[in-house]
């Protein structure tokens, strides 16, 4: 992979190799148009993030861009489709490095830029999704209770489950370097997917018949499940659309405008199968498979 070691970027070392590994998890202070979050329609992760402020209705308060969908040996680069309109930086690498010289770690999405600091104040997508779902929602349009107080503990429980067992256990099946460690991760997310059918088939959404800051820590895997994971991550043992309740559960989600709008199944498509050339080396972008939804 790609990360940074004491501010130098290397395109080809491993996240262990480093002495140390540093993060930006400031707490952001809610402020009309102070902040602007850099994602990528491909992350899931950054997808979290987007699916927050659109469904409240938070675009006014904070800006939000995408960076382009190659990534190379540069990392996460901008183009002239997906600009770097909030400075002139033309790549991630740069803001980490503008931030903190001699920062070591990944250079990953999303990223909470402070446009009065100049400088990164996040990068951590599951708390930053959290203050926007909560410290946020009096900027918000659509007033909506993400994490009602009540569910609070339930749903932070359960996404981290989902972290662990489905949104980053995708990953551990498609990045798998042999048939153990393969077998192994495949196994984990199945049966996650299993329990998760199960649960469905008993309330609308996961945490009752209102949706929750769980249902969009979800929705960015299932999504790409089809056109990404069943094909080029080899996650499919078994195809989405047998999960009955769960699948009906991603048709009902992705039917919200608000939801779908965060949704760009061709720009998925090309990062990931042009960008992981260890995975698939000719960078070809498959024409299918096609999606019912």
């Amino acid at each position: 992979m790609a990360v940074l070691d004491k501010g130098v970027w290397y395109p080809n070392k491993a996240l262990h190799e480093l002495l140390k590994e540093d993060s930006f998890n400031l707490s952001a202070v809610p402020e009309l148009s102070r902040y602007h979050l850099y994602i990528s329609y491909a992350c899931p992760f950054a997808h979290r993030c987007d699916l927050v402020i659109n469904y409240l209705g938070l675009q006014h308060a904070i800006s939000v861009s995408s960076v382009a969908a190659k990534r190379d040996v540069g990392g996460w680069l901008f183009d002239k489709e997906h600009p770097n309109k909030v400075n002139a930086e033309p790549s991630l690498v740069a803001l980490y490095q503008k931030t903190m010289p001699t920062y070591s770690g990944s250079v990953s999405v999303p990223v909470l830029w402070d446009k009065k600091l100049n400088r990164i104040i996040s990068n951590d997508s599951s708390s930053m999704a959290m203050d926007l779902a909560t410290k946020w929602l009096p900027l918000a349009s659509n007033q909506i209770e993400l994490v009602p107080e009540h569910l609070k503990n339930e749903i932070t429980s359960l996404n981290n489950w989902l972290h662990q067992h489905v949104n980053r256990k995708v990953y551990h099946v498609g990045f798998a370097t042999d048939q153990t460690s393969y077998d192994a991760a495949s196994e984990v997310l199945f049966e996650a997917l299993e329990k998760l059918n199960t649960r469905i088939k008993k309330t609308r959404y996961l945490h009752g018949n209102k949706i929750t800051l769980s249902d969009l820590f979800l929705i960015p895997t299932l999504v790409r499940f089809e056109t990404v994971y069943e094909v080029h991550f080899k996650a499919n043992k078994k195809r989405l659309k047998s999960f009955e309740h769960l699948y009906n559960y991603m048709l009902d989600l992705v039917s919200i405008s608000s939801i779908r709008d965060t949704i760009d199944i061709d720009y998925m498509k090309l990062h990931y199968y042009f960008s992981h050339k260890h995975i698939n080396p000719t960078g070809i972008v498959p024409a299918g498979p096609e999606i019912s939804w």
